[in-house]
C-alpha cells in the first residue's frame, strides 16, 4: 500500500560547504524504521535526517521528500526502502527493510524494550493503528476489529490509562462535503462505541469528523481512496 505522507515538517539541512576551506562536505544520512516487522494492515514509521544535502528521494514509488522528516508506510509484504541524499559534496544512499509476515504468532511483534525509551507520542504512533472502511460504509470489517482490539489492549495498559485520544473520521473525496462529513462522523462513532465495549472510558475519547479534508493519499485512484476511508487516532493528552 502507499504510505501516509503527513509526516514531521522538514528540518533545514544547513550549509553544505565548509566556507573557510572552500570544500563541499559529504552528505550525511541517518534513518530508522519502527517497528522492523508488521502484520498486514499495520503501519511502520520511517524517520530520516540528512545533513549537507540539497535533495532527498525515497524509492520505491515515493520520489522527492523533505530533507528530514518521516513517513508512515502500510506495506503488504516485506519491502526495502532506499533513501538517497545528494549535495554538492556527493551522494549518500542507505536502505532499510520492513518485514511483512502472515504468521500471527510472530508478525508485527514489537519489542517493548526497543521502544520504551521513546517519547509517549512516538510509542502511541507505533502501537495505536488506524482502521479502514469499505466504500460508503461505516461497518467494521474483521480486519478493523482485530486492529481495534490491539489498539484497546495498549490503551488499557495501566501506564496509559490517562491518555486521551481524538478519533478522526475520514472519507475519500467522492460525494458532497456535507455527505462526507456525516459519513466521517458515523465512522468515528462506530469506533468510539466499539472501544467502549472493550473497556475504554468514554471520557478518554473525542470522536470528530474531518470528512474528505485530510486524505492519506491525494491521487484519484481506487488504491488511494481505500487509504483515505479511515478512522485515525490522535493523542490529545499524555499521562502526567
Amino acid at each position: 500500500m502507499p504510505p501516509s505522507t503527513g509526516g514531521t515538517p522538514s528540518a533545514a539541512s544547513g550549509d553544505s560547504t565548509d566556507k573557510s576551506a572552500g570544500i563541499h562536505l559529504a552528505p550525511e544520512l541517518d534513518l530508522r524504521m519502527e517497528p522492523p516487522s508488521i502484520r498486514p494492515g499495520q503501519s511502520a514509521l520511517l524517520t530520516w535526517e540528512s545533513r549537507n544535502t540539497e535533495s532527498v528521494t525515497i524509492e520505491p514509488a515515493i520520489g522527492s521528500v523533505d530533507l528530514s522528516g518521516r513517513i508512515k508506510f502500510f506495506p503488504d509484504e516485506t519491502t526495502t526502502y532506499t533513501v538517497r541524499a545528494e549535495g554538492p559534496g556527493g551522494i549518500m544512499s542507505k536502505s532499510v527493510t520492513v518485514k511483512g509476515a502472515t504468521d500471527e504468532s510472530t508478525a508485527g511483534t514489537i519489542d517493548e524494550q526497543d521502544i520504551r525509551h521513546l517519547p509517549i507520542e512516538e510509542q502511541f504512533k507505533l502501537q495505536v493503528k488506524p482502521v479502514f472502511f469499505g466504500f460508503d460504509s461505516s461497518a467494521l470489517s474483521e480486519e478493523a476489529v482485530l486492529t481495534l482490539d490491539g489498539d484497546a489492549r495498549w490503551l488499557l495498559r495501566p501506564e496509559n490509562l490517562e491518555l486521551k485520544i481524538v478519533l478522526e473520521g475520514h472519507t475519500d473525496e467522492r460525494g458532497s462535503e456535507e455527505y462526507n462529513l456525516a459519513l466521517g462522523d458515523k465512522r468515528a462513532q462506530v469506533v468510539y462505541q466499539y472501544l467502549i465495549t472493550k473497556g475504554l472510558d468514554a471520557s478518554r475519547m473525542i470522536p470528530v469528523s474531518l470528512g474528505e479534508e485530510r486524505p492519506f493519499d491525494r491521487r484519484p485512484t481506487e488504491e488511494a481512496y481505500a487509504l483515505n476511508r479511515r478512522v485515525e487516532f490522535r493523542l490529545l493528552q499524555e499521562a502526567r
